[in-house]
């Protein structure tokens, strides 16, 4: 009977004190976790299906897990350009996002293909700043508030005006060419529409407001990047940013009224995730490069999750991970040829990006390509629309389709040299700095960039080309072997990206050139066919250096007096 008796004590005190753990270790805090850029990579580093599983981690230790992103998930890689985002979509529903920021990559497939995945997405995009002109209201919501226990959160979207300029513009413009959503990129607007949206959220109830912002702390217009925002609003408590790529814990910013707010940011293709913690104590943030295993104590069941090379994960999640890359497989494994060497965006020696600031054998070969398939006089094309290396060994449709990701299609126009030079000039804008519109692919052409003149480039609001205002940094232009005639016409190849829809700021360069040839082929398969056909399967050893063959040559100290070109 004793026995009896200490045996079921036994047994209701190990009930209680199971309950007990299971409380102490259950927190009242809420825990948000965000992404940014993830630009496709669905299963490097963390990947969603270890994000997956981190989830369910933090959800056996806090009563409260929200799971959000800050934009520029659908497009970067050949899932996402096959499926023009679907298979994202896809994956960010089944790992249980509850809200997430539009990015300018976003816009990509266009603004009806977005609406298409916002409606996969649960209408779970929230954007307070992507208006239609006509009607002056968000095409998508522009907060979600998230009744998180005995607090609720509000999350509002808010993506760069630079979207305008560099996503296609003709993606938001009618049949006639007018422009009919707007990003509200004019004066303040931008500072006015999230004030606006905080303040409603406010009235609605919430507690604590986060901005899940595309914005980025050290690129594009100063004004609209992350701290600007904050600078010259009130009522924000904490940013998840995106768009620059950055890797930031916690930087702390004053808003308006001088208290501090946290900006916060992962990096980029899942090297991160982030954990915002929410308490009485207020916001922690923390950034997580690695998803542990789970303890015991969480009671996760341990069919559920399973380490891959390393890494937990998810078991369903990486199931579906594994389908959509099969889905995809047959296509990507398709050979082209091959190379004996790499083929660079980056520097070999120290990996820093060089194609956005530098000539690369990348570069050369694919304006190469271009113009002799065009039989054109020059072929340009801007540093941000290569990607990746093409490394040594045999050259698959994957491989190029990773350097070329954006599915540009191909086109010839006549310009004239002083649209050129302006063009060289713009590009050349920022340096040393990086600058995607740099024009590091070229052929048929040299020039020199001065780097002791300072830039004269003058831009509009959108950051497009306005004029150039005194001495041109760009200097000893060369077509054909000859001095630039800048009252000459030329043959130009490049892509529709560039010359017809005035991506990344050149379209008023080359607004109403006359098309010679628009044969309506993709970037990607002009470079298979061409590496397959006009070079026979092999690329040459003539592109062997990877900083290129000299066409570009960088100097501090070129005068008027030796250069064949001034801003006459």
């Amino acid at each position: 009977m004793n026995r009896i008796v200490s045996t079921a004590l036994a047994f209701a005190l190990a009930v209680i004190a199971s309950f007990s753990f299971s409380f102490a270790e259950t927190s009242d805090d809420v825990v948000v976790l965000y992404t940014n850029d993830v630009h496709c990579a669905i299963d490097n580093n963390i990947g969603y299906d270890g994000l997956a599983l981190y989830k369910r981690e933090m959800q056996a230790l806090y009563k409260r897990v929200i799971l959000v992103d800050s934009g520029d998930a659908l497009q970067g890689g050949p899932i996402g350009l096959f499926s023009k985002g679907a298979y994202i979509t896809e994956l960010m529903n089944l790992v249980g996002y509850d809200v997430a920021a539009i990015g300018n990559h976003e816009f990509d497939y266009g603004v009806e293909t977005l609406k298409k995945r916002a409606e996969e997405f649960g209408f779970r995009y929230v954007c307070c700043n992507f208006k239609a002109i006509e009607t002056g209201e968000p095409v998508f919501e522009s907060f979600k508030i998230i009744d998180a226990g005995e607090m609720k959160i509000a999350f509002i979207g808010v993506v760069t005006p630079l979207s305008l300029g560099s996503a296609k513009p003709v993606y938001f413009q009618n049949a006639e060419g007018q422009y009919v959503y707007s990003f509200c990129g004019d004066g303040d607007d931008l500072y006015e529409v999230v004030q606006a949206n905080v303040d409603n959220a406010r009235r609605k109830g919430a507690d604590y407001v986060i901005l899940l912002g595309h914005l980025g702390e050290n690129v594009g217009v100063e004004k609209w990047r992350a701290q600007a925002v904050v600078e010259n609003t009130t009522g924000i408590d904490a940013v998840i940013d995106a768009h620059s790529h950055e890797v930031t814990q916690s930087l702390i910013v004053k808003n308006k009224a001088g208290e501090p707010v946290t900006i916060t940011q992962t990096g980029t293709m899942f090297d991160h995730i982030g954990k915002m913690t929410i308490s009485k104590d207020g916001i922690a943030t923390e950034l997580i490069d690695r998803v542990p295993a789970p303890e015991s104590s969480m009671g996760l069941d341990e069919a559920t999750w399973t380490a891959i090379d390393g890494q937990y994960v998810d078991v369903a999640v990486n199931r579906k991970v594994s389908e959509i890359n099969a889905s995809v497989a047959e296509k990507l494994s398709e050979k082209v040829g091959r190379v004996d060497f790499d083929l660079c965006v980056n520097d070999p020696k120290t990996t820093i990006r060089r194609v956005r600031n530098g000539e690369t054998n990348l570069a050369d070969l694919v304006a190469d390509a271009l113009r002799e398939t065009y039989k054109t006089d020059i072929a340009l094309l801007y540093g941000g629309g290569v990607r990746n290396d093409v490394q040594r060994g045999e050259i698959t449709y994957g491989d190029v389709l990773k350097a070329f990701p954006f599915d540009n299609k191909i086109l010839s126009v006549k310009v004239s040299g002083r649209q050129i030079l302006n063009a060289l000039e713009f590009g050349a804008k920022k340096y040393p700095e990086e600058d995607p519109a740099f024009l590091s692919a070229v052929s048929g052409i040299a020039f020199t960039i001065d780097a002791s003149v300072k830039s004269g480039v003058e831009l509009d609001e959108l950051n497009r080309f306005k004029r150039v205002n005194g001495e041109y940094r760009v200097k000893n232009v060369m077509i054909g072997g000859e001095p630039l005639d800048l009252e000459k016409e030329y043959s130009l190849c490049s892509n529709s990206f560039m010359l017809l829809e005035g991506g990344d700021g050149y379209g008023p360069i080359f607004e109403d050139c006359e098309i010679i040839e628009a044969w309506g082929e993709s970037d990607v398969e002009h470079f298979n066919r061409y590496i397959r056909d006009e070079l026979g399967g092999c690329v040459p050893d003539s592109y062997k250096d990877p900083k290129g063959q000299g066409r570009i040559t960088i100097v501090a100290g070129v005068t008027k007096e030796n250069s064949d070109v001034s801003n006459d």
